[in-house]
């Protein structure tokens, strides 16, 4: 692997962002792997999503509250409601005033109006566990990785806290959102890995989200994850033989024309592959198709240069 793909894949927060379904949760579940098997103390957070995180590492969910599920690997999925509990607790200290303010029925539908507050305080409640201290001063958690939703989602996830910061009065609430925009936009600590497909929408999706990242998001680029790229199936003297072979022969038929189709995917995914590498400029690793359950999980830890267990 690249040393640059190696530094940002080391960064304290990253953030794992693509289009819903190519494969994000399996690539923030490797990094985050690979980040505990190093030694290094890590929190992967995943957002209000239904325990996908879970579902890939093949351990119990963890809802709301961090939990170590692997040696040195610590899982939660944040929920909107999750967060604004524990943010209150913060502020008002004391639970009993929590219970008779937050849980009034107008003040939840209150809070239910407010455009993106779910959002802000799931950002809020990663801040929180990235700068959060062990009793001796040192990072409780030394890596927080993000499995973010879905593109369009993400950007207004990750941008909550800048346009909070910029538009509120002084107060508590502005100095929150500052603190929280600056690890988002960290040039040292940060980093957002983008993953797609070998296909026209999905690259199309990744690359304005890395624009997006790059420029609304103010974020580090990190590295780019090209998922479910089939091997080829021959080698270029197999593809030499096999073109000389007559399609009319008898039984070769059917044959050729699977072995064309499957080539021609191929070049399909080589072309999309290619065009994302030159679009984005980012160190690319590519992911082969690969089967569900753990097995692939370590095979994208070996691709990303973790050890094995």
């Amino acid at each position: 692997m690249a040393d640059g793909a190696q530094s940002l894949l080391d960064r304290r927060f990253q953030v794992v962002v693509g289009k819903g379904g190519v494969g994000r949760t399996l690539v923030a579940s490797a990094i985050a792997l690979r980040s505990a098997r190093s030694g290094r103390r890590t929190l992967l957070l995943e957002v209000n999503a239904p325990d996908n995180c879970a579902a890939t590492l093949g351990v119990a969910p963890a809802v709301d509250v961090p939990r170590e599920v692997m040696s040195e690997l610590y899982l939660c999925r944040m929920t909107p409601e999750g967060a604004m509990r524990e943010y209150a607790l913060l502020v008002l200290k004391f639970k009993a005033l929590y219970t008779l303010v937050f849980e009034n029925r107008l003040v939840k539908y209150l809070l239910r109006s407010i455009p993106s507050l779910g959002e802000f305080t799931m950002l809020g409640k990663a801040w929180y566990h990235a700068e959060e201290r062990l009793p001796d001063g040192s990072l409780k958690y030394e890596r927080v990785i993000i499995d973010a939703p879905a593109t369009g989602h993400a950007i207004t996830f990750l941008s909550v806290a800048r346009t909070v910061a910029d538009i509120t009065p002084p107060g508590v609430m502005k100095d929150a959102a500052e603190k929280m925009a600056q690890l988002v936009e960290s040039k040292d600590y940060s980093a957002l890995h983008v993953v797609t497909l070998p296909e026209e929408m999905p690259v199309n999706e990744g690359l304005e989200m890395l624009a997006a990242g790059r420029g609304k998001l103010r974020m580090t680029a990190g590295v780019g994850f090209v998922n479910r790229r089939l091997p080829s199936l021959v080698s270029s003297a197999e593809a030499t033989t096999i073109d000389a072979l007559d399609p009319k022969a008898p039984g070769l038929g059917p044959y050729l024309q699977a072995v064309a189709g499957r080539r021609a995917r191929e070049r399909f995914q080589g072309a999309h592959e290619q065009r994302f590498r030159e679009a984005s400029g980012l160190p690319v690793l590519t992911i082969p198709e690969l089967g569900p359950g753990p097995p692939a999980l370590e095979e994208v830890v070996q691709i990303l240069g973790g050890s094995k267990p």
